[in-house]
Parts: C-alpha cells; sequence; structure tokens
C-alpha cells in the first residue's frame, strides 16, 4: 500500500524529530553535573504561565454545521485570532497554520458530495462506521482505519452504507499554490506494521514512502498506548496537535494535569518549553491521533525572544528508543517495606530494612534489589507497640548515627535526664554511643530510620537532638510540590543536606520530572497516599511505606503523579 505524495512531503521533519538518533548512554564516569531536562523549571505562575485551560476543547462544545449536504461538523480546534498566543480569548481558538480540528459524523444511509473548496485540502480518518467512496467513477472501500484527503480537483460522493453513524476526525489546512495535488487514494492503518518506541512507549503507524523504503507517517497518525505506560515529556516548537479516538488519558501539559476523554484535542503552547505527555493509568489499551506540524510559523520570534534555540525536540529526557539490556533498571532502586522480612531492632522495635549499603562497585549497577546507599548504612521502616521501650542495643557499630522520622503516633524519648515529647515531623538525631528510651504511647508509633554513616575521623556529638521545625517555613519546588525541611546540616546531620518533608495536594498534578546527577544521592519514602510514579521511563506504583533511590545517572526521569483524589505526603533526604 502506497501513501501519498503530499503525506511524504508534509510529514518527513517528524520522523527525524521523533526517531532521531541520540547520543550513546554517558560512562558512571562521565555523568553530566546538571539536570538533564529542558521542562519548565519556573513555579507555578498562573500570571505568566500558558493558560492550559484554553489550549483543550471538546467537539461537544461546538455548534454543530453541514458541509457536502449532509456530513456534520463539529469543530474542535479553530485558528486563534488576534492577541498573545499564549493566552488564547476563546477555548479551543488555538491554531496558527490548520485551519480546524473537526468530529465529522454521517448518518446511516446518508450520502455527502461535493468537492473541496479551491486552496484547502481536508485530511480525512474514519474511527466508526463503513461506507464507501467514490472519486472519477472509481469507489473506494471506507472502514475503521481509513484515511483520505479531499482536494479542489476532484468531486467525491461519500456513502455510509452500514446501519451506524460513520465517524471521522477531520484536519483541515491551507493548500500552498504551489502545491503539486497527488491521486486520490484511500490508505487503511491496519494494512501497515506500527513502529513502537517514539517518545518510549507510542505504538504508532506508518507506512513505506516509496523505493528508497524510507518511513513516515500519514497525515494524522493513530498512536495507540499500552496499560500504565506513559511516553516521555517533551515539547515542539511547531503546531502539534493531538485527540484522544479511544479510552482515557491523564493529559500532562505544561504544569497541568487533566482528564482526556473520547472527542477532546489539544494543540501544545507553542512557547518551546511547556512539555506534553498522554499517561494511560488504566488497564486497557488508549489511542490518539496525532497532527504534526506542517511548517516553521512565525511563532519562532517567541521562542527566540526567551533564549532557545530552534530545534525540533526542547526535551532531554533520554529520548533514545527503549533498549531494555542497557536500560537502567529501575526496579533496583526501589523497596516497599511491605516486601522485607521483619527483625526486631533497639530493644523491641519491629523492623523494616527498605533500601540498604551499596552491593557491588558502581552505584548505577546494584547487584542487590535496593541495595543502592552510599552516605547511608540503611533506611527502614520501624514500629513500636503502645507503651512500649526502645533503647540502643550492645553491639551497634560506632560510625553510624540514627535519625528517627516519627511517621505516627504519640510518644517520649528520654536521654540526659530529660525527656521531650515526640509527634509526627520531629527528628531525633542520635550519634552511636548516647544512651535514649523512646517509649510509645496508647497507639503504635511508627518512624522512618536512616543510619547515616559519620565521616572517617569525625568526633560524634555527645547528646542527642531532637528537632522540630513544624512551624517553619514551607517553599514550592518542581511545580506543584510544598516543601519543609525537617532537619539540616545545622541541626546535626552529618552526611545529608536536608530531611524534608514533601506534600502534594489532592489536586491533579504531576511534579515537573528531574533527574539526578553523578555524585548525589537522593532518597525518597513515600508516606502517605496512594501515587503513582515516573521513573526513568517506566510507570510505576508508589504506594505508602516505598522508599527508592534516583539512578545518578543524570538522565533517569523522576516524577510523582497524583491523580488519587487524596493528598500525599514523601521524605526527601539529599546530598
Amino acid at each position: 500500500m502506497k501513501i501519498t505524495s503530499v503525506s511524504v512531503i508534509l510529514m518527513l521533519g517528524l520522523v527525524s524529530s521523533l526517531f532521531a538518533q541520540q547520543p550513546s548512554r554517558p560512562s558512571a564516569a562521565s555523568q553530566p553535573s546538571v539536570h538533564e531536562d529542558a521542562l519548565n523549571p519556573s513555579p507555578v505562575d498562573p500570571k505568566s504561565d500558558p493558560d492550559i485551560d484554553m489550549f483543550v476543547n471538546d467537539y461537544r462544545n461546538s455548534t454543530p454545521r453541514t458541509e457536502y449536504g449532509a456530513m456534520v461538523f463539529y469543530d474542535i480546534l479553530t485558528p486563534r485570532g488576534a492577541g498573545d498566543m499564549m493566552r488564547p480569548v476563546t477555548k479551543g481558538a488555538v491554531l496558527s497554520v490548520m485551519i480546524a480540528v473537526s468530529r465529522a459524523t454521517l448518518e446511516a444511509g446518508a450520502t455527502a458530495t461535493g468537492r473541496m473548496q479551491a486552496g484547502r485540502r481536508e485530511a480525512l480518518i474514519d474511527v466508526e462506521g463503513a461506507g464507501t467512496i467514490t472519486v472519477n467513477g472509481k469507489t473506494y472501500p471506507v472502514a475503521s482505519g481509513s484515511y483520505f484527503q479531499l482536494t479542489p480537483d476532484v468531486d467525491f460522493t461519500l456513502t455510509n452504507t452500514g446501519r451506524v453513524p460513520m465517524v471521522f476526525y477531520v484536519r483541515t489546512e491551507p493548500l500552498p499554490a504551489s502545491f503539486k495535488i497527488p491521486a486520490f487514494e484511500v490508505v487503511n492503518r491496519y494494512d501497515n506494521d506500527r513502529v513502537f518506541g517514539a517518545h518510549w512507549t507510542h505504538s504508532c503507524d506508518m507506512v513505506a514512502a516509496g523505493p528508497d523504503t524510507r518511513r513516515t507517517f500519514p497525515p494524522m497518525t493513530f498512536c495507540s498506548m499500552s496499560p500504565y505506560s506513559m511516553p516521555q515529556p517533551h515539547s515542539h516548537p511547531g503546531e502539534e496537535v493531538w485527540i484522544q479516538v479511544e479510552g482515557v488519558t491523564t493529559l500532562s501539559l505544561g504544569k497541568r494535569l487533566l482528564p482526556l476523554r473520547p472527542g477532546q484535542a489539544y494543540r501544545i503552547p507553542p512557547d518551546g518549553v511547556t512539555a506534553h505527555s498522554n499517561l494511560n493509568l488504566t488497564d486497557r489499551m488508549t489511542k490518539i491521533l496525532y497532527l504534526g506540524p506542517i511548517d516553521r510559523p512565525a511563532e519562532n520570534t517567541s521562542i527566540i525572544a526567551r533564549g532557545l534555540p530552534l530545534v525540533d525536540n526542547y526535551s532531554r529526557l533520554e529520548n533514545r528508543p527503549l533498549d531494555l539490556p542497557t536500560e537502567q533498571d529501575v526496579a533496583m532502586y526501589t523497596v516497599n517495606w511491605h516486601d522485607a522480612f521483619p527483625q526486631i531492632r533497639y530493644g523491641n522495635m519491629y523492623v523494616r530494612d527498605m533500601l540498604t549499603s551499596l552491593s557491588g562497585s558502581d552505584p548505577l549497577h546494584p547487584t542487590r534489589t535496593g541495595a543502592v546507599l552510599s552516605n547511608a548504612a540503611m533506611v527502614r521502616f520501624g514500629m513500636l507497640e503502645p507503651y512500649s521501650k526502645a533503647h540502643p542495643t550492645p553491639g551497634e557499630p560506632s560510625d553510624i548515627q540514627d535519625i528517627f522520622i516519627v511517621n505516627s503516633g504519640d510518644g517520649l524519648i528520654t536521654s540526659g535526664g530529660k525527656t521531650i515529647p515526640l509527634s509526627r515531623d520531629k527528628v531525633v538525631i542520635v550519634p552511636p554511643g548516647v544512651k535514649y528510651e523512646i517509649t510509645a504511647g496508647s497507639d503504635y508509633m511508627t518512624f522512618y530510620i536512616v543510619g547515616e554513616k559519620l565521616p572517617e575521623g569525625s568526633t560524634p556529638a555527645s547528646s542527642l537532638s531532637v528537632i522540630d521545625h513544624r512551624s517553619g517555613p514551607a517553599r514550592t519546588a518542581d511545580w506543584v510540590d510544598t516543601e519543609h525541611t525537617l532537619a539540616s546540616k545545622e541541626d546535626g546531620l552529618s552526611q545529608y543536606t536536608s530531611v524534608t518533608r514533601v506534600d502534594m495536594s489532592s489536586e491533579m498534578a504531576m511534579t515537573r520530572p528531574t533527574s539526578t546527577p553523578a555524585g548525589v544521592e537522593e532518597i525518597w519514602i513515600a508516606t502517605d497516599g496512594d501515587v503513582d510514579m515516573l521513573f526513568g521511563r517506566h510507570l510505576r506504583k508508589l504506594p505508602a511505606g516505598t522508599a527508592y533511590r534516583v539512578p545518578p545517572t543524570g538522565i533517569t526521569a523522576r516524577a510523582h503523579i497524583n491523580t488519587s483524589g487524596e493528598p500525599a505526603s514523601f521524605i526527601r533526604l539529599l546530598k
């Protein structure tokens, strides 16, 4: 099956963007020292951020119009008109080059006839129903998955031969005067193999583009997403539109998360740093349509004004095609305490070790799951029964100081003749050799405990510290996180610069994907909530009680995704 020459010319540039060869993975010794992402790092600011809601629209919001005698069109996206391109005044009025992105229907038994008006073309794909189209005396079958285009040089007759309406998505755009109109053809997406791996997880329909066997996309490209997967967040400077066709996705657009259902479409704001990704958080396949850029419009001026280069892809989140044998095994870096074996430590405390000291010599390739720490001996979960007591026991290492972070419950700690109350988010730093006794109250107390290594030759403190910074200032980070420092170097931490409580609200939200460079140890513990996580190029569940270290590659992305409707909280340690 051949593709039309219009498709070839329009989409050749897209292939190089989606499937460009990327640099080989850097070695551990040559890791970049900065975050490898170009996603907008600034805090959420409604005054300066693109108005994301205006770039998304639903065909159900539009007034129907009839074309070709019987086809009913519902325009989803339309030209933006004058004004600030980042802040449209009408929902869905966001197009710069295309004339319309629409949903069209033809009722059972109905016939549409006509000719495309001069200077335009329409590319259509059938997503429901079946019929025929007749052009120049030749009749072609049209079924779900069929592409064709209407141009000003042909009359057509489209007939619905089925018992249900035919449903199409339609791309209307200018036809340059110098453009050579190709012969009419119907191409069905099911007649060609799909290509997997565009932006990590897209599986898109592609067809051969001539004798040189290069491959390209039709004008409207079906991309499927497997259950529970996430494509690479990225941005483009040209006019790029996506339509949700089947199933539901969670749209990450800029710094927002939005539910996307069939019949909705969006355009990526063309500022060069507004990233997009359609997350499939369901257990079913989902299908979306890609409408790629057909040129580089005058909006490039806004990108240049921001000091950004005119490139095809503004994301640097590891865009190489997925190669499992060389992929960072993120499963080695995460453990939930429910999966660890129970032990008794500190006299009467039930503990589960989640993360432990590095197994092997390479922090990028640990040889045992969870054995990933360089600056701590362990990260563990601890539980103390009501009225039970925890205390130091003989044989504890002399080069480890314990950091107890109270997760739930109330109790008392006694040391050096002083008794201090304990409750959630208080931090106790216990140097080696210091005597103490923690007594739980009338309910269970739970802790997250970090065994922090002391530098060689250092002198431990002679007393413990109980830190209560719960009333201290909070700050916003990574778009949507609220960070609150619980302890710092000034409070007695040895290796880590801070212990931080990080909260996400109950609103649908995704944190900015970031990565950790070589030499940095970043540890996260999920303490509350039911969230998902982008880890490397994988989506993973992140239930409460899970601890992980971000692999220090400089290109392994990490982002939290909260669509649960409930708040979520974490503890982060950073060196």
